[in-house]
């Protein structure tokens, strides 16, 4: 008996052995019929739900320990798998979702403490200042995004808005703010400028001016206008979505705050202005993984122990604090949640605002595109999309009319970078040509990456899209979307180390499978440290190591990446390998696609091949026909000119019995058939008639 039938086998329920969920049946979504046609006539009527707040009985969960092995060999630390005896349920202090969460805080921890060598201080100089002397954010792995930002994007003066903001990223090296023109005024023989900070002295080589009114230099304390503002360097603005940039702005002005009451009650703690910025924004962002953790949870009642795969991330340790990825991570879990629970405008909502934050969020809505036209439930998809649509415009509209250079910084520095460490494409030039990814010779974009990315990326949703709606039981919803995200991260020129933490919740709910997964993670955190070396090696080649070395396990990561989308695929093609179907539930993610037939599908390849392969063989039996039919007679089995088919026996080109394939795909949008005599005929054939489907308590064929 395999492990994850053992695991099913103490669920009871006065509703079946789902224990109260709907069982699997009719077609569809609902069981493997061997048509996947998703006829109404052949679909059971399923049992009532219970609510999606009711709490499961311990003997309707899966044990991990029971039927994972490497869940069973890591339980040795804490004494053994549960013991088929162990009263469980009885502590309503401790419940799952309460210690997945404290497992959470847990990392998180470990998180900021791997980060906390970038915030420390040195007072050498007698005033307390920044400490990254001797390569330290790469050689220690601590570096993040949030220390050189704080500063050089404004998040010291929250006055300030942050969209207002510019600086110029100069061609002979180094950055330098922009000051509007009405701060500039001269004092004591010098040019200064009012900020929010107080008074500062213009040295040479600022800028002072806006786009609309022109730039002028600093040259020997007179400012001289400048003809084009491009022969000097890029004019720059905060590059980050609306969300997100929102977001940093209000963590600048808790920072602002809490320093003012530090300093004013002499209790708290008066860090560096950075490291408290730093410090409070960890705080904001664990919270909202936090909240990504308790909707995934809510989503994987049955499995929930399996969400202990995302709270015990390596992943967080390396890349918690990289970035504000956990902003985005909660909102989309969120999103997820709404929709699992049936809540369409609000998942609408959700999922608007992550896409804000981030991109990644608004790749889901393909996916409940295709599973909602599968599945005739484009009337909720609707409302979600004009809920995302709305939520992202509400947040994205007021920067887009006041500040239109800063909303568009976010989409010129995507399609003006090149290819990042971690993509393919960086990885396929540093063993061929690095420079074969240059932008043409005039221009600063990469057209060639650029448009190959988009074309396979594509390529790729199309695959998955066609999938989807031909595979013959409807796939999940998470198992489409694990999939569009990977293959956003496995074709796109840009794959930051933190973007791998997007798979993190869908791989929970995709694929609750502990041993692959956490291999990939762990690589994950391997490929990070490796290329902190790098960066140490291209500023001393006496530390760190050469290039090759992070891009050899940069080229094991994506495989392994990829080996997991090959394992939802098989998941999807054959049902009795999905662990989440095996316990008994159709798609807990799904919310209206949960236990809904088909109402439309589409051919798969095996199916079109057939076709193709009877209509050849069928050639050879029409020229015989015509030949009869020209010398005037009409062999046994053969059709006369305009007459009927024989009363009885079938025709040397049909089959004697219904063929699924010919009658798998007869179901029209809505559930209607085709009038046709050979389909009624087809369909009550003995061997066209419904498979069960395959048990939760069964264990997979060997």
């Amino acid at each position: 008996m395999s492990d994850a039938s053992r695991g099913a086998e103490p669920t009871t329920g006065a509703a079946g052995d789902s224990g109260g969920r709907a069982e699997p049946t009719g077609t569809g979504a609902g069981t493997d019929t061997g048509t996947g046609t998703g006829e109404p006539g052949d679909t059971k009527v399923a049992p009532e739900q219970p609510p999606a707040a009711a709490s499961l009985d311990p003997t309707e969960r899966v044990i991990p320990t029971w039927t994972d092995p490497s869940a069973r060999r890591a339980s040795a630390l804490i004494g053994g798998p549960l013991g088929r005896h162990a009263q469980v349920g009885r502590n309503k202090i401790l419940t799952p979702l309460r210690v997945c969460l404290l497992m959470t805080i847990g990392m998180l921890i470990f998180g900021w403490l791997a980060k906390s060598a970038c915030i420390q201080q040195d007072a050498k100089s007698g005033v307390a200042q920044l400490d990254q002397s001797g390569q330290r954010p790469w050689l220690t792995g601590c570096y993040n995004d949030v220390v050189p930002l704080y500063g050089s994007r404004g998040f010291d003066r929250p006055k300030d808005f942050p969209y207002a903001n510019s600086f110029i990223e100069l061609k002979s090296g180094g950055e330098r703010r922009i000051y509007p023109a009405g701060s500039v005024h001269e004092q004591d023989g010098n040019l200064v400028a009012n900020t929010s900070k107080g008074t500062v002295t213009l040295s040479d080589q600022d800028i002072v001016g806006s786009a609309e009114d022109g730039y002028q230099q600093v040259v020997g304390g007179q400012l001289q206008p400048v003809s084009d503002i491009a022969d000097l360097g890029q004019v720059r603005y905060l590059e980050y979505p609306a969300v997100t940039g929102l977001f940093q702005w209000g963590i600048s002005w808790v920072t602002e705050g809490y320093l003012n009451v530090a300093k004013s009650s002499s209790i708290l703690p008066v860090p560096l202005d950075v490291a408290a910025y730093f410090t409070l924004g960890a705080i904001f962002l664990g919270l909202f993984y936090l909240w990504a953790v308790a909707c995934t949870a809510k989503i994987n009642r049955r499995r929930v122990w399996d969400t202990a795969i995302m709270c015990l991330s390596p992943l967080l340790v390396v890349h918690a604090f990289t970035n504000w990825d956990l902003l985005a991570i909660g909102l989309c879990a969120g999103g997820m949640w709404a929709w699992a629970t049936r809540r369409p405008v609000l998942a609408g909502v959700l999922l608007g605002l992550g896409m804000a934050a981030k991109l990644y969020p608004g790749l889901l809505l393909g996916p409940l595109f295709i599973l909602c036209l599968r599945a005739g439930k484009l009337g909720a998809f609707a409302k979600t999309l004009v809920a995302a649509g709305l939520a992202w415009l509400a947040t994205n509209l007021p920067l887009l009319l006041w500040y239109p250079e800063a909303w568009n910084e976010f989409f010129r520095l995507n399609s003006t970078r090149p290819p990042e460490y971690d993509s393919w494409y960086f990885l396929f030039a540093t063993f061929t040509d690095p420079n074969m990814w240059a932008p043409e010779p005039g221009s600063d974009t990469p057209s060639t990456v650029n448009n190959l990315s988009l074309v396979l990326f594509l390529l790729c949703c199309a695959a998955i899209g066609y999938f989807g709606l031909s595979v013959q039981r409807r796939p999940r919803f998470a198992q489409l979307a694990f999939l569009v995200v990977v293959a956003f991260l496995l074709t796109n020129k840009v794959w930051s180390p933190q973007y791998s933490l997007w798979l993190v919740p869908l791989v929970v709910l995709a694929l609750p499978r502990w041993r692959p997964v956490i291999i990939w993670q762990l690589i994950e955190a391997g490929v990070w440290l490796l290329l902190m070396f790098q960066f140490a090696y291209v500023n001393d080649n006496k530390t760190g190591l050469p290039v090759q070395v992070f891009a050899v396990l940069a080229i094991v990561r994506g495989l392994m990446v990829a080996y997991l989308a090959v394992l939802v695929f098989r998941d999807m093609l054959r049902p009795q390998h999905d662990l989440v179907r095996l316990a008994g539930d159709d798609d807990p993610s799904g919310g209206v696609l949960d236990g809904a037939p088909d109402r439309f599908t589409l051919p798969s390849l095996p199916t079109l091949w057939r076709r193709v392969r009877r209509r050849r063989d069928d050639r050879p039996a029409a020229a015989g026909e015509l030949a009869g039919v020209g010398s005037g007679t009409a062999g046994a089995g053969h059709r006369t000119a305009g007459g009927p088919p024989p009363a009885s026996g079938p025709s040397p080109a049909e089959p004697s019995k219904a063929d699924p394939s010919r009658t798998a795909r007869h179901v029209r949008p809505g559930g209607a058939t085709r009038p046709a005599a050979s389909c009624a005929e087809a369909l009550r054939s003995p061997t066209n008639a419904a498979k069960p489907a395959p048990s939760a308590h069964t264990p997979p064929p060997k």
